[in-house]
């Protein structure tokens, strides 16, 4: 698919990505990956809004606390913002938290369960859970098969997150790269049947042909959200996935943006 027709077939969809990264990231060089280029890209993709997390709120509460009201403020009329929750300095981060869910343009609350090497049932996370879902604020957390070469991704198996969502039904999950490689994505599926509160994004370098048709099949278009992990992959390979996806439109306006619309409260 050329950039071109690209362009022309996503004209008329409201686009919003829910899980972009902004920022610079101390262990690795992206020439490309400046906010600037990574906006201006997203909006000559057509997307009306995105929502956002600092590379350097995955590593520390205070400088990525700084770090993300500025980048807010800077593109107001364009980003909203993920809170990371870093369950290692837990009481300084839920207090960080609480004063920032007062901010309008902080919509949701990440966790990365591999980056902060902690299980999501960990003890660290028990305060976190109750004081989320209390608040109804929607939860994107990094989901990933543990079975794969880097270990660290032991900690975010999605199933671990099952005996959370039994406990907080009232609670709003969003499972990133719906578990990430190999039979793991189809096994998310079921967990998709079984809990009507969660959902998934499929971002990052999720090549699998069929595999979104095989989400709507099973369990709808609602609970499926766009998202393109910019800048670690281009949004030119997630809106040709859709776009050439075999659904029905409204699955795909579903995909896209109406449902982020609707978890998040934004406004288009």
């Amino acid at each position: 698919m050329v950039t071109n027709n690209l362009e022309n077939l996503i004209r008329d969809f409201i686009i919003v990505d829910t899980h972009v990264h902004l920022g610079p990231l101390s262990n690795l060089y992206m020439p490309s990956g400046s906010n600037s280029n990574i906006i201006k890209l997203l909006k000559k993709f057509g997307v009306k809004k995105a929502i956002c997390a600092t590379h350097s709120s995955l590593s520390t509460v205070n400088y990525g606390s700084v770090g993300l009201p500025s980048i807010l403020e800077e593109y107001k009329d364009f980003l909203y913002g993920y809170f990371v929750f870093n369950p290692n300095f837990e009481e300084i981060s839920l207090k960080t938290l609480e004063n920032y869910l007062n901010k309008d343009l902080i919509v949701g609350v990440k966790i990365h369960p591999s980056w902060h090497f902690c299980y999501p049932f960990d003890k660290k996370y028990e305060k976190f859970w109750d004081f989320i879902t209390e608040r109804q604020i929607p939860v994107l957390t990094h989901s990933w098969n543990p079975n794969v070469p880097n270990k660290a991704q032991k900690y975010s198996d999605p199933f671990f997150f099952e005996d959370i969502i039994k406990k907080h039904p009232g609670l709003r999950l969003i499972l990133a790269h719906a578990g990430g490689r190999g039979e793991m994505l189809y096994k998310v599926i079921s967990l998709l049947e079984n809990y009507t509160n969660l959902y998934v994004d499929f971002a990052g370098d999720i090549f699998v042909p069929g595999l979104i048709e095989e989400y709507v099949k099973r369990v709808g278009s609602q609970r499926l959200l766009f998202g393109t992990d910019m800048p670690w992959v281009d949004i030119r390979f997630q809106l040709a996935n859709v776009m050439n996806l075999d659904i029905d439109e409204n699955d795909k306006r579903n995909i896209l943006g109406l449902n982020a619309i609707k978890l998040f409260n934004l406004k288009i």
